[in-house]
């Protein structure tokens, strides 16, 4: 999940958040924001008073925050939720930010159904907010992603598409091009897209473990493993970094290996 502080750099952009930060509630959000990244046992009962209170969309929002730090994840979407409609509803120009964040808590919770329809409230501009092109770009590489994720590939495609025509220098671009080649079997495409990608981010786990999943798919196994890795050196605690792990303790031990072993 992106840090919280995405919410309140989205604010000072905007002058009716602007407003909102500058209130005395203000000053409510923050202290349960800070506390919900580090005590959010505590977060989640400061929240829930000031809830009862009347603290609206931004006490709604720092309880989802808070529960997603506690690993209540179930009960963070449905937070998240309702806060980004306490937030549509009042205008106060946090909307997208708040569904952004819905979205990728439901990913980590491995609901991809619910970061669809969380994604697609996002782009859709609610509560009034006009997005950027960038930003637009950023969340249709997010929805393709995860449309790729639920095999729905020619909606990914033009989720894409409509990403790349917004921002053509938008990061994962090439690397998204590249997994969808590979589910179509399309090696010449995937490996000019991993080519692209790797020019971009040549360490970059995520771009080292779609090289080894794109090499094992044509049966390529030691590129693959080497790619894999790579991948697992290069961020051990990211998820593409543990995903490769996986797939190495999957693979059979090398040629080398196997016949150095006793007998």
């Amino acid at each position: 999940m992106r840090p919280i502080f995405l919410i309140l750099l989205l604010a000072a952009a905007n002058p009716a958040a602007a407003q909102l930060l500058s209130s005395n509630r203000a000053a409510r959000y923050n202290t349960c924001l800070q506390l919900a990244g580090t005590r959010p046992d505590r977060a989640i009962a400061y929240a829930l008073g000031w809830r009862a209170e009347g603290g609206g969309g931004p006490a709604r929002h720092c309880l989802a925050v808070a529960q997603f730090h506690n690993h209540e994840y179930a009960a963070a979407l449905k937070s998240f939720e309702a806060a980004g409609i306490a937030s549509e509803d009042s205008r106060d120009g946090q909307a997208v930010a708040i569904w952004q964040q819905a979205a990728e808590a439901a990913l980590i919770h491995e609901k991809p159904e619910e970061a669809l329809r969380y994604l697609s409230r996002a782009i859709a501009g609610p509560g009034g907010i006009t997005l950027s092109p960038r930003a637009e770009a950023a969340l249709r590489l997010t929805r393709a992603e995860t449309l790729v994720d639920l095999k729905r590939l020619d909606e990914a495609d033009a989720d894409l598409a409509r990403a790349v025509e917004l921002d053509p220098e938008i990061p994962g671009g090439w690397l998204l091009k590249a997994t969808l080649a590979r589910y179509r079997a399309d090696w010449p495409a995937a490996e000019a897209a991993l080519l692209e990608a790797t020019k971009r981010a040549p360490e970059d786990p995520a771009v080292l473990f779609e090289a080894g999943n794109i090499a094992s798919a044509q049966g390529k196994v030691e590129l693959a493993r080497t790619a894999w890795e790579a991948a697992a050196e290069a961020g051990p605690d990211t998820v593409p970094g543990k995903a490769a792990q996986k797939a190495l303790d999957a693979l059979p031990a090398p040629a080398n290996q196997a016949s150095d072993a006793p007998q």
